[in-house]
């Protein structure tokens, strides 16, 4: 089931438009609308409903940080999520399967109730969405997409496929890797596809809900394990691109069974796969996240390996400082706000970025030397408090 939102159209100007009602473009929206600007949201894909105890689990979920879900306090939201179902993490487990390096992290090292919380992607979307309604400042335009951009003064106008035209001080571009928006406004980006894919399953386990998240790095790429509400997880495999293209293919007792002699004893017994998916991997960052009236968030400004799945986390942060550099502008779309924006942003971004590369590479490599400087560093940072506990504050998002 997905909502049916009625399209409306506005007989008076919006102060911004938004392309793009996921998670980070709907926060986005709800802020903005709750501060009393007038927001036109434009959505293509239908947009999921809060589920129930028959709702399958989304395949696709995220591990959010404490800032995240301070952020979603702010929004009003958290509370609909927590009572709905999330699995909260308490420790996460990171080991080499090629050596001895093995140190866990537990919140109790950093002060902290849980290290974040394990929560569908659907369900935040779905959360924000309801926030969205209760507000007559927001104008969502849904099974929308925008045909052609231009600015005209001090105003960007958007026409969308069915006719409609927009206008506005400010174009936020939130509409994920392959943006719209970062594309009409001739905004490069630079790119780097990984030999690598992400198989997703979701899973009904033996064990009752956990509260640890656990990956193996293994030559062919990191195992991981997040824990779902219930007796359920969410499993994710990196290998070769190819090799889960065809695992992919197989029936639920092939992967099964491979699972069982593949994954480590940790993982316990899969009874069952409810949901399954696999994509590509891919790191973009665009050159720039600003454009004449134009700002990009989220996936459209940057992607990430997953990981460490910060890729939700880091576009909830672009979307708290893009809200920052607007709540006192007199004009939404001045050069001088979106700059500051683009300066609190991009470097965090990238840093990021760059942490997720040296885990990658770093973890697959079989040089000698390679593979035992890894596990030194893991061994040192399990056996040495304060690093433990500043690696545990990076892991685990805050800022």
């Amino acid at each position: 089931m997905t909502a049916k939102i009625k399209k409306t159209a506005s007989d008076q100007p919006v102060d911004l438009i938004i392309i793009g009602g996921g998670m980070v473009g709907a926060s986005i929206a709800l802020a903005l609308g709750q501060q009393g600007w007038q927001v036109a949201l434009v959505e293509d894909q239908p947009v999921p409903d809060l589920p129930d105890s028959t709702t399958p689990f989304d395949v696709r979920v995220s591990a959010l940080s404490p800032t995240s879900i301070e952020f979603l306090q702010q929004l009003g939201v958290w509370h609909r999520i927590r009572h709905t179902r999330v699995a909260p993490y308490r420790r996460m487990r990171v080991w080499d399967q090629a050596g001895t390096g093995d140190v866990t992290f537990d919140a109790r090292d950093i002060g902290l109730p849980e290290l974040g919380y394990i929560v569908e992607n659907s369900l935040i979307q779905a959360a924000l969405w309801e926030g969205i309604r209760k507000l007559d400042t927001i104008t969502p335009f849904t099974d929308s997409h925008p045909s052609q951009w231009r600015v005209d003064g001090q105003q960007v106008c958007v026409c969308l496929n069915d006719g409609q035209t927009l206008s506005a001080s400010l174009l936020i571009g939130a509409d994920g890797a392959k943006s719209w928006v970062r594309q009409a406004t001739g905004i490069e980006e630079t790119h780097q596809d990984y030999d690598t894919a992400a198989q997703v399953l979701s899973v009904i386990t033996d064990y009752p809900q956990q509260d640890i998240t656990w990956q193996r790095f293994t030559a062919h790429g990191p195992q991981a394990f997040l824990p779902l509400a219930g007796a359920r997880g969410s499993i994710v495999w990196y290998d070769q691109v190819e090799a889960v293209k065809t695992r992919h293919s197989w029936s639920d007792e092939e992967i099964l069974s491979v699972l069982a002699a593949t994954f480590p004893a940790e993982l316990g017994e899969i009874k069952a796969i409810e949901r399954r998916s696999y994509f590509p991997i891919r790191r973009m960052h665009a050159r720039r996240y600003t454009a004449e009236r134009t700002v990009l968030a989220g996936d459209a400004a940057h992607t990430i390996h997953p990981l460490a799945g910060q890729g939700v986390n880091l576009g909830f942060y672009d979307a708290m400082a893009l809200i920052d550099c607007l709540k006192d502008s007199d004009d939404l779309g001045a050069p001088k706000a979106l700059a500051r924006y683009e300066r609190m942003r991009r470097a965090d971004n990238l840093i990021t970025q760059s942490g997720m590369d040296l885990f990658h590479y770093g973890f697959r490599a079989h040089n000698p030397l390679l593979v035992g400087g890894r596990n030194l560093a893991l061994s040192a940072v399990s056996a040495f408090d304060p690093l433990r506990k500043m690696v545990g504050q990076f892991a685990s998002g805050q800022r």
